[in-house]
Protein backbone atom coordinates (compact mmCIF):
# COMPACT_ATOMS: atom_id res chain seq x y z
CA UNK A 1 0.00 0.00 0.00
CA UNK A 2 0.99 3.31 -0.84
CA UNK A 3 2.01 5.89 1.91
CA UNK A 4 -1.08 7.85 2.76
CA UNK A 5 -1.06 11.50 3.53
CA UNK A 6 -1.53 12.81 6.68
CA UNK A 7 -5.10 14.60 6.99
CA UNK A 8 -5.71 18.41 7.30
CA UNK A 9 -7.05 19.21 10.23
CA UNK A 10 -10.46 20.83 10.54
CA UNK A 11 -13.73 20.89 12.32
CA UNK A 12 -15.16 17.82 10.82
CA UNK A 13 -12.24 15.91 11.64
CA UNK A 14 -10.35 16.90 14.77
CA UNK A 15 -13.19 15.94 17.35
CA UNK A 16 -15.67 19.27 17.29
CA UNK A 17 -17.75 17.43 15.08
CA UNK A 18 -18.84 13.90 16.03
CA UNK A 19 -22.15 11.39 14.84
CA UNK A 20 -22.91 8.87 17.91
CA UNK A 21 -24.15 6.79 14.96
CA UNK A 22 -21.02 6.73 13.13
CA UNK A 23 -19.02 6.14 16.15
CA UNK A 24 -21.05 2.92 16.84
CA UNK A 25 -20.56 1.82 12.83
CA UNK A 26 -16.71 2.17 13.23
CA UNK A 27 -16.64 0.93 17.00
CA UNK A 28 -17.63 -2.56 15.24
CA UNK A 29 -15.75 -1.88 11.15
CA UNK A 30 -12.44 -0.85 12.81
CA UNK A 31 -12.09 -3.59 15.60
CA UNK A 32 -13.66 -7.06 14.74
CA UNK A 33 -11.29 -9.22 13.37
CA UNK A 34 -10.94 -12.45 11.48
CA UNK A 35 -10.55 -14.62 14.76
CA UNK A 36 -13.94 -12.66 15.90
CA UNK A 37 -16.20 -14.38 13.23
CA UNK A 38 -18.55 -17.15 14.42
CA UNK A 39 -17.90 -20.23 11.58
CA UNK A 40 -21.63 -19.85 10.54
CA UNK A 41 -21.02 -16.70 9.44
CA UNK A 42 -18.18 -17.71 7.28
CA UNK A 43 -20.54 -20.78 6.14
CA UNK A 44 -23.06 -18.32 5.23
CA UNK A 45 -20.59 -15.73 3.46
CA UNK A 46 -19.18 -18.04 1.50
CA UNK A 47 -22.69 -19.46 0.13
CA UNK A 48 -23.82 -16.06 -0.65
CA UNK A 49 -20.70 -14.76 -2.03
CA UNK A 50 -20.37 -18.05 -4.32
CA UNK A 51 -24.22 -17.44 -5.26
CA UNK A 52 -23.38 -13.53 -5.69
CA UNK A 53 -20.55 -14.04 -8.34
CA UNK A 54 -22.87 -16.55 -9.82
CA UNK A 55 -25.65 -13.93 -10.71
CA UNK A 56 -23.21 -11.34 -11.48
CA UNK A 57 -21.45 -13.80 -14.35
CA UNK A 58 -24.88 -14.51 -15.85
CA UNK A 59 -25.96 -10.67 -15.72
CA UNK A 60 -23.44 -10.17 -18.46
CA UNK A 61 -26.73 -11.34 -20.92
CA UNK A 62 -29.00 -8.47 -19.30
CA UNK A 63 -29.54 -5.54 -20.98
CA UNK A 64 -28.57 -3.59 -18.21
CA UNK A 65 -25.56 -5.17 -17.60
CA UNK A 66 -24.58 -5.02 -21.18
CA UNK A 67 -25.10 -1.43 -21.11
CA UNK A 68 -23.19 -0.59 -18.08
CA UNK A 69 -20.47 -2.85 -19.27
CA UNK A 70 -20.69 -0.73 -22.85
CA UNK A 71 -21.33 2.91 -20.55
CA UNK A 72 -18.49 2.57 -18.25
CA UNK A 73 -16.16 -0.31 -18.65
CA UNK A 74 -15.43 -1.29 -22.91
CA UNK A 75 -13.85 2.78 -22.88
CA UNK A 76 -11.37 1.14 -20.01
CA UNK A 77 -7.87 0.63 -21.08
CA UNK A 78 -4.89 -0.68 -17.91
CA UNK A 79 -7.58 -1.23 -14.91
CA UNK A 80 -6.95 -3.06 -11.74
CA UNK A 81 -10.19 -4.36 -11.49
CA UNK A 82 -12.20 -7.78 -13.13
CA UNK A 83 -15.44 -6.90 -14.82
CA UNK A 84 -17.27 -10.01 -14.30
CA UNK A 85 -17.51 -11.95 -16.87
CA UNK A 86 -15.60 -10.47 -19.50
CA UNK A 87 -12.14 -9.91 -21.01
CA UNK A 88 -12.42 -6.43 -19.56
CA UNK A 89 -10.25 -5.00 -16.67
CA UNK A 90 -11.16 -0.94 -15.05
CA UNK A 91 -10.79 1.03 -12.47
CA UNK A 92 -12.04 -0.54 -9.08
CA UNK A 93 -14.84 2.42 -8.73
CA UNK A 94 -15.78 1.72 -12.78
CA UNK A 95 -15.49 -2.46 -11.87
CA UNK A 96 -17.59 -1.85 -8.81
CA UNK A 97 -20.27 -0.32 -10.38
CA UNK A 98 -20.51 -2.50 -13.56
CA UNK A 99 -20.35 -5.35 -11.44
CA UNK A 100 -23.07 -4.66 -8.95
CA UNK A 101 -24.87 -3.53 -11.86
CA UNK A 102 -24.27 -6.65 -13.29
CA UNK A 103 -25.02 -8.64 -10.10
CA UNK A 104 -28.26 -7.04 -9.45
CA UNK A 105 -29.70 -7.02 -12.87
CA UNK A 106 -31.58 -10.21 -13.36
CA UNK A 107 -32.79 -9.40 -9.83
CA UNK A 108 -31.72 -13.20 -8.89
CA UNK A 109 -29.20 -12.10 -6.40
CA UNK A 110 -29.83 -12.56 -2.39
CA UNK A 111 -31.66 -10.79 -0.13
CA UNK A 112 -32.17 -10.23 3.66
CA UNK A 113 -34.65 -13.43 5.22
CA UNK A 114 -38.03 -13.03 6.42
CA UNK A 115 -37.81 -11.73 9.85
CA UNK A 116 -40.84 -9.70 10.86
CA UNK A 117 -43.86 -12.47 9.81
CA UNK A 118 -44.49 -10.05 6.15
CA UNK A 119 -41.60 -10.10 4.14
CA UNK A 120 -37.52 -9.11 4.21
CA UNK A 121 -37.79 -5.07 4.00
CA UNK A 122 -33.77 -4.62 4.37
CA UNK A 123 -32.73 -4.99 0.60
CA UNK A 124 -29.94 -7.12 -1.20
CA UNK A 125 -27.15 -6.77 0.72
CA UNK A 126 -24.31 -8.82 -1.22
CA UNK A 127 -24.52 -7.46 -4.64
CA UNK A 128 -23.63 -3.78 -3.20
CA UNK A 129 -20.74 -4.84 -0.77
CA UNK A 130 -19.13 -7.97 -2.30
CA UNK A 131 -18.57 -6.04 -5.79
CA UNK A 132 -16.47 -3.16 -3.84
CA UNK A 133 -14.80 -5.71 -1.73
CA UNK A 134 -13.78 -7.64 -4.93
CA UNK A 135 -12.70 -4.22 -6.92
CA UNK A 136 -10.82 -2.57 -3.46
CA UNK A 137 -9.13 -6.25 -3.08
CA UNK A 138 -8.02 -7.34 -6.32
CA UNK A 139 -5.96 -3.34 -6.92
CA UNK A 140 -5.10 -3.02 -2.97
CA UNK A 141 -3.76 -7.59 -2.94
CA UNK A 142 -5.13 -8.61 0.03
CA UNK A 143 -5.42 -12.00 1.27
CA UNK A 144 -8.58 -13.75 1.15
CA UNK A 145 -9.56 -13.71 5.27
CA UNK A 146 -9.02 -10.09 4.70
CA UNK A 147 -11.79 -10.06 2.05
CA UNK A 148 -14.57 -12.40 3.88
CA UNK A 149 -13.93 -10.30 6.99
CA UNK A 150 -14.83 -7.48 5.06
CA UNK A 151 -17.25 -9.04 3.27
CA UNK A 152 -19.37 -10.09 6.47
CA UNK A 153 -18.48 -6.43 7.99
CA UNK A 154 -20.75 -4.60 5.31
CA UNK A 155 -23.24 -6.88 4.86
CA UNK A 156 -23.71 -6.71 8.71
CA UNK A 157 -23.75 -2.68 8.69
CA UNK A 158 -26.25 -3.47 6.08
CA UNK A 159 -28.37 -5.68 8.39
CA UNK A 160 -28.16 -3.31 11.34
CA UNK A 161 -29.24 0.29 9.69
CA UNK A 162 -32.20 -2.33 8.15
CA UNK A 163 -33.37 -2.86 11.53
CA UNK A 164 -32.91 1.01 12.45
CA UNK A 165 -35.47 1.94 9.50
CA UNK A 166 -37.66 -1.12 9.71
CA UNK A 167 -40.47 -1.22 6.94
CA UNK A 168 -39.83 3.05 6.24
CA UNK A 169 -37.99 3.09 3.20
CA UNK A 170 -39.82 1.06 1.05
CA UNK A 171 -42.70 2.38 2.14
CA UNK A 172 -41.61 6.19 1.37
CA UNK A 173 -40.38 5.16 -1.30
CA UNK A 174 -36.96 4.71 -1.17
CA UNK A 175 -35.03 1.34 -1.78
CA UNK A 176 -33.71 -0.02 0.62
CA UNK A 177 -31.13 -1.74 -0.96
CA UNK A 178 -28.82 1.20 -2.23
CA UNK A 179 -29.55 3.23 0.94
CA UNK A 180 -28.57 0.75 3.67
CA UNK A 181 -25.68 -0.86 0.94
CA UNK A 182 -23.71 2.50 0.28
CA UNK A 183 -22.41 2.70 4.04
CA UNK A 184 -22.24 -1.23 4.20
CA UNK A 185 -20.24 -1.26 1.34
CA UNK A 186 -18.31 2.01 2.65
CA UNK A 187 -17.52 0.17 6.30
CA UNK A 188 -16.89 -3.09 3.90
CA UNK A 189 -13.73 -1.50 1.53
CA UNK A 190 -12.41 0.56 4.75
CA UNK A 191 -11.41 -2.31 6.34
CA UNK A 192 -9.63 -3.69 3.12
CA UNK A 193 -7.75 -0.44 2.63
CA UNK A 194 -7.26 -0.34 7.01
CA UNK A 195 -8.34 2.93 6.93
CA UNK A 196 -8.81 4.35 10.38
CA UNK A 197 -11.77 4.84 12.97
CA UNK A 198 -11.06 8.67 12.39
CA UNK A 199 -11.18 8.32 8.72
CA UNK A 200 -13.83 5.91 8.86
CA UNK A 201 -16.29 8.16 10.34
CA UNK A 202 -15.56 10.75 7.87
CA UNK A 203 -16.17 7.93 5.34
CA UNK A 204 -19.48 7.40 6.61
CA UNK A 205 -20.28 10.82 5.79
CA UNK A 206 -19.54 11.02 2.74
CA UNK A 207 -21.11 7.65 1.70
CA UNK A 208 -24.41 9.13 3.45
CA UNK A 209 -24.43 11.97 0.67
CA UNK A 210 -24.36 9.12 -2.13
CA UNK A 211 -27.14 6.89 -0.80
CA UNK A 212 -30.37 7.32 -2.17
CA UNK A 213 -32.61 4.99 -5.03
CA UNK A 214 -36.07 5.07 -5.91
CA UNK A 215 -39.00 2.56 -5.74
CA UNK A 216 -40.58 4.31 -8.54
CA UNK A 217 -37.50 3.04 -10.83
CA UNK A 218 -38.45 -0.88 -10.30
CA UNK A 219 -39.19 -2.70 -13.29
CA UNK A 220 -36.43 -0.72 -15.37
CA UNK A 221 -32.93 -0.71 -15.89
CA UNK A 222 -32.02 1.80 -13.27
CA UNK A 223 -33.37 -0.73 -10.60
CA UNK A 224 -30.50 -2.98 -10.89
CA UNK A 225 -28.17 0.40 -11.57
CA UNK A 226 -29.01 1.32 -7.88
CA UNK A 227 -27.51 -1.48 -6.71
CA UNK A 228 -23.71 -0.60 -9.17
CA UNK A 229 -24.16 3.31 -7.32
CA UNK A 230 -24.17 1.67 -3.49
CA UNK A 231 -21.31 -0.40 -4.61
CA UNK A 232 -19.22 2.27 -6.68
CA UNK A 233 -20.41 4.98 -3.84
CA UNK A 234 -18.99 2.97 -0.89
CA UNK A 235 -15.92 2.77 -2.68
CA UNK A 236 -15.11 6.15 -3.50
CA UNK A 237 -16.31 6.90 -0.02
CA UNK A 238 -13.05 5.17 0.92
CA UNK A 239 -10.79 5.91 -1.58
CA UNK A 240 -11.95 9.80 -0.83
CA UNK A 241 -11.18 9.18 2.94
CA UNK A 242 -7.69 7.78 3.09
CA UNK A 243 -6.88 11.08 2.10
CA UNK A 244 -6.99 14.39 3.15
CA UNK A 245 -10.47 14.75 1.40
CA UNK A 246 -13.03 16.18 4.61
CA UNK A 247 -16.45 16.01 5.38
CA UNK A 248 -18.72 16.05 8.35
CA UNK A 249 -19.39 12.63 10.42
CA UNK A 250 -23.21 14.26 11.51
CA UNK A 251 -24.27 13.59 8.00
CA UNK A 252 -24.78 10.32 9.00
CA UNK A 253 -27.84 11.90 11.17
CA UNK A 254 -28.87 13.72 8.56
CA UNK A 255 -29.14 10.56 6.79
CA UNK A 256 -31.51 9.38 9.14
CA UNK A 257 -33.60 12.35 9.18
CA UNK A 258 -33.78 12.52 5.03
CA UNK A 259 -35.24 8.90 5.33
CA UNK A 260 -37.58 9.52 8.23
CA UNK A 261 -35.37 7.00 10.35
CA UNK A 262 -35.71 6.98 13.94
CA UNK A 263 -33.30 9.66 16.10
CA UNK A 264 -30.16 9.31 16.72
CA UNK A 265 -29.98 7.14 20.04
CA UNK A 266 -32.48 4.92 18.98
CA UNK A 267 -30.33 4.15 15.86
CA UNK A 268 -26.93 3.68 18.38
CA UNK A 269 -29.48 1.12 20.36
CA UNK A 270 -28.98 -1.74 17.29
CA UNK A 271 -25.80 -0.22 16.14
CA UNK A 272 -24.29 -1.27 19.25
CA UNK A 273 -25.59 -4.61 18.62
CA UNK A 274 -23.08 -5.16 15.90
CA UNK A 275 -20.64 -8.11 16.61
CA UNK A 276 -22.90 -9.44 19.40
CA UNK A 277 -25.25 -10.85 17.40
CA UNK A 278 -25.16 -11.51 13.67
CA UNK A 279 -27.21 -10.66 11.31
CA UNK A 280 -25.92 -13.12 8.39
CA UNK A 281 -26.47 -15.39 10.58
CA UNK A 282 -29.73 -15.02 12.15
CA UNK A 283 -32.24 -14.18 9.93
CA UNK A 284 -29.19 -14.79 7.82
CA UNK A 285 -29.82 -14.33 3.85
CA UNK A 286 -32.11 -16.02 1.18
CA UNK A 287 -30.74 -17.54 -1.59
CA UNK A 288 -33.15 -16.38 -4.75
CA UNK A 289 -35.12 -19.84 -6.38
CA UNK A 290 -36.30 -17.47 -8.75
CA UNK A 291 -35.19 -14.47 -10.75
CA UNK A 292 -37.76 -11.95 -10.14
CA UNK A 293 -39.10 -9.51 -6.56
CA UNK A 294 -39.18 -11.50 -3.72
CA UNK A 295 -42.30 -10.28 -2.73
CA UNK A 296 -43.40 -13.06 -5.39
CA UNK A 297 -41.49 -16.16 -3.98
CA UNK A 298 -43.51 -17.26 -1.32
CA UNK A 299 -46.83 -17.00 -3.71
CA UNK A 300 -44.82 -19.10 -6.51
CA UNK A 301 -44.00 -21.83 -3.52
CA UNK A 302 -47.66 -21.85 -2.78
CA UNK A 303 -48.88 -21.98 -6.48
CA UNK A 304 -46.18 -24.93 -6.97
CA UNK A 305 -47.26 -26.60 -3.95
CA UNK A 306 -50.94 -26.68 -5.25
CA UNK A 307 -49.83 -27.73 -8.81
CA UNK A 308 -47.26 -30.82 -7.55
CA UNK A 309 -50.81 -32.18 -5.29
CA UNK A 310 -53.23 -31.57 -7.69
CA UNK A 311 -54.15 -32.30 -11.09
CA UNK A 312 -55.07 -29.03 -12.33
CA UNK A 313 -53.66 -27.09 -15.52
CA UNK A 314 -53.70 -23.47 -16.15
CA UNK A 315 -56.54 -24.19 -18.66
CA UNK A 316 -58.28 -25.04 -16.25
CA UNK A 317 -58.74 -22.73 -13.65
CA UNK A 318 -61.19 -20.07 -13.96
CA UNK A 319 -59.71 -17.75 -11.28
CA UNK A 320 -56.51 -17.92 -8.87
CA UNK A 321 -56.26 -15.98 -5.56
CA UNK A 322 -53.31 -15.48 -3.70
CA UNK A 323 -54.17 -14.51 0.20
CA UNK A 324 -51.22 -12.45 1.85
CA UNK A 325 -50.80 -10.49 4.57
CA UNK A 326 -51.04 -6.39 3.97
CA UNK A 327 -47.70 -4.83 2.56
CA UNK A 328 -46.18 -8.41 1.64
CA UNK A 329 -46.70 -7.03 -2.03
CA UNK A 330 -45.60 -3.42 -1.42
CA UNK A 331 -42.29 -3.62 -4.26
CA UNK A 332 -44.91 -5.78 -7.50
CA UNK A 333 -45.85 -2.52 -8.84
CA UNK A 334 -46.92 -3.41 -11.98
CA UNK A 335 -50.52 -5.15 -12.49
CA UNK A 336 -50.45 -5.35 -16.80
CA UNK A 337 -46.75 -5.65 -17.24
CA UNK A 338 -45.85 -5.62 -20.72
CA UNK A 339 -42.06 -5.70 -20.95
CA UNK A 340 -39.55 -8.67 -19.11
CA UNK A 341 -38.41 -6.02 -16.36
CA UNK A 342 -42.10 -5.48 -15.34
CA UNK A 343 -42.87 -8.98 -14.98
CA UNK A 344 -40.77 -9.38 -12.55
CA UNK A 345 -42.10 -6.70 -10.14
CA UNK A 346 -46.07 -8.00 -11.10
CA UNK A 347 -47.90 -10.87 -8.99
CA UNK A 348 -50.08 -11.33 -12.13
CA UNK A 349 -47.04 -12.75 -14.20
CA UNK A 350 -44.85 -14.29 -11.95
CA UNK A 351 -48.53 -16.40 -11.16
CA UNK A 352 -49.37 -16.59 -14.19
CA UNK A 353 -45.50 -17.88 -15.54
CA UNK A 354 -45.41 -20.56 -12.98
CA UNK A 355 -48.92 -21.84 -14.06
CA UNK A 356 -48.60 -21.68 -17.65
CA UNK A 357 -45.26 -22.81 -17.85
CA UNK A 358 -44.64 -25.40 -14.41
CA UNK A 359 -41.91 -23.39 -13.97
CA UNK A 360 -40.49 -19.97 -13.19
CA UNK A 361 -36.77 -19.49 -14.73
CA UNK A 362 -34.40 -16.24 -16.19
CA UNK A 363 -35.64 -17.66 -19.34
CA UNK A 364 -39.50 -16.69 -17.98
CA UNK A 365 -38.61 -13.35 -18.03
CA UNK A 366 -38.59 -11.86 -22.01
CA UNK A 367 -40.99 -9.19 -22.96
CA UNK A 368 -42.44 -11.91 -25.28
CA UNK A 369 -43.17 -13.97 -22.73
CA UNK A 370 -44.86 -11.54 -21.26
CA UNK A 371 -46.61 -10.36 -23.78
CA UNK A 372 -47.68 -13.72 -25.06
CA UNK A 373 -51.55 -13.90 -25.09
CA UNK A 374 -52.22 -16.59 -23.09
CA UNK A 375 -50.39 -15.08 -20.17
CA UNK A 376 -51.95 -11.84 -20.88
CA UNK A 377 -55.20 -13.95 -20.67
CA UNK A 378 -54.24 -15.52 -17.13
CA UNK A 379 -53.03 -12.15 -15.49
CA UNK A 380 -56.68 -10.94 -15.86
CA UNK A 381 -57.51 -14.10 -13.78
CA UNK A 382 -55.04 -13.77 -11.20
CA UNK A 383 -56.35 -11.88 -7.62
CA UNK A 384 -54.21 -10.79 -4.52
CA UNK A 385 -56.45 -11.31 -1.29
CA UNK A 386 -55.23 -10.06 2.00
CA UNK A 387 -55.18 -11.94 5.31
CA UNK A 388 -53.94 -11.56 8.94
CA UNK A 389 -52.54 -15.14 9.02
CA UNK A 390 -48.77 -15.82 8.10
CA UNK A 391 -48.08 -17.25 4.53
CA UNK A 392 -49.30 -17.13 0.84
CA UNK A 393 -52.39 -18.94 0.72
CA UNK A 394 -52.98 -20.02 -3.41
CA UNK A 395 -56.78 -21.15 -4.26
CA UNK A 396 -57.65 -22.09 -7.63
CA UNK A 397 -61.11 -22.50 -8.57
CA UNK A 398 -62.11 -24.32 -12.09
CA UNK A 399 -63.87 -23.82 -14.50
CA UNK A 400 -66.15 -26.96 -13.21
CA UNK A 401 -66.61 -25.26 -9.89
CA UNK A 402 -63.93 -27.73 -7.67
CA UNK A 403 -61.25 -25.49 -5.22
CA UNK A 404 -57.59 -26.36 -4.76
CA UNK A 405 -56.02 -24.43 -1.90
CA UNK A 406 -52.04 -24.83 -0.86
CA UNK A 407 -50.49 -22.94 1.79
CA UNK A 408 -46.19 -21.91 2.14
CA UNK A 409 -45.18 -19.99 4.91
CA UNK A 410 -41.39 -20.20 5.01
CA UNK A 411 -40.07 -19.23 1.46
CA UNK A 412 -38.01 -21.90 -0.14
CA UNK A 413 -34.10 -20.71 -0.24
CA UNK A 414 -34.61 -18.76 3.60
CA UNK A 415 -31.99 -20.30 5.95
CA UNK A 416 -35.27 -21.90 7.95
CA UNK A 417 -36.26 -23.41 4.32
CA UNK A 418 -32.35 -24.00 2.58
CA UNK A 419 -31.35 -24.72 -1.17
CA UNK A 420 -28.99 -27.75 -0.42
CA UNK A 421 -25.59 -27.31 -1.62
CA UNK A 422 -26.85 -29.26 -4.67
CA UNK A 423 -29.19 -26.97 -5.85
CA UNK A 424 -27.06 -24.09 -4.57
CA UNK A 425 -24.44 -25.16 -7.16
CA UNK A 426 -27.11 -26.69 -9.67
CA UNK A 427 -27.86 -22.34 -9.72
CA UNK A 428 -24.34 -21.57 -10.16
CA UNK A 429 -23.19 -23.83 -12.96
CA UNK A 430 -26.96 -22.95 -14.50
CA UNK A 431 -25.81 -19.15 -14.52
CA UNK A 432 -22.69 -19.55 -15.68
CA UNK A 433 -23.45 -22.09 -18.38
CA UNK A 434 -22.23 -20.39 -22.35
CA UNK A 435 -20.10 -18.04 -20.41
CA UNK A 436 -17.51 -19.57 -18.28
CA UNK A 437 -15.86 -23.35 -19.53
CA UNK A 438 -16.53 -26.31 -16.64
CA UNK A 439 -13.68 -26.46 -15.77
CA UNK A 440 -13.15 -22.79 -14.72
CA UNK A 441 -16.61 -22.73 -12.76
CA UNK A 442 -15.03 -25.51 -10.56
CA UNK A 443 -12.50 -23.23 -10.02
CA UNK A 444 -13.90 -20.33 -8.87
CA UNK A 445 -15.93 -23.03 -6.44
CA UNK A 446 -13.24 -24.47 -5.42
CA UNK A 447 -11.49 -21.07 -4.71
CA UNK A 448 -14.91 -19.98 -2.83
CA UNK A 449 -14.88 -22.44 -0.76
CA UNK A 450 -11.08 -22.06 0.70
CA UNK A 451 -11.42 -18.41 0.52
CA UNK A 452 -10.14 -17.63 3.73
CA UNK A 453 -6.75 -19.67 2.85
CA UNK A 454 -6.07 -17.48 -0.11
CA UNK A 455 -2.96 -15.84 -0.13
CA UNK A 456 -4.15 -13.02 -2.81
CA UNK A 457 -7.94 -12.55 -3.55
CA UNK A 458 -6.22 -12.24 -6.89
CA UNK A 459 -6.57 -16.42 -7.17
CA UNK A 460 -10.35 -15.90 -7.38
CA UNK A 461 -10.98 -12.84 -9.12
CA UNK A 462 -8.48 -13.89 -12.12
CA UNK A 463 -11.30 -16.72 -12.61
CA UNK A 464 -13.96 -14.78 -13.68
CA UNK A 465 -12.53 -13.24 -17.00
CA UNK A 466 -14.35 -14.51 -19.76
Amino acid sequence: MKHEPALARSPAVTGDRRSIVADAITAFSTRVTFADLPAAAIDAAKRSILDTIAVAIAGTRSRAGQSAIDAFAAREHGGSATVMGTALKAHPSIAALVNGTLGHALDFDDVWADDDGVIAWRGHPSVCVLPAVLAAAETSGCDGASALLAYVIGVEVEGKLGTVFGPNLGRIGFHPTPVLGTLGTAAAVAKVLSIDAQRSNLMLGIAATAASGLVRNFGTDTKPFHAGLAAQGGLQAALLARTAFTANPEAVSDYLKLHQGPDDAAAVAVLETLGKSYDIVAPGLSIKKYPCCRHTHLPLDATFMLLQRERVTASDIETFTMRIQPNADDALIYRSPRTALEGKFSMEYALSAALLDGRVTVSSFTDEKVCRPEAQAMMARVRTEYKDEIGAEAVARTRDGREYRALATVVRGDPANPLSRDELLQKFYGCLEGILATERSDEIVEAVDRLERLADVRELTELFRA
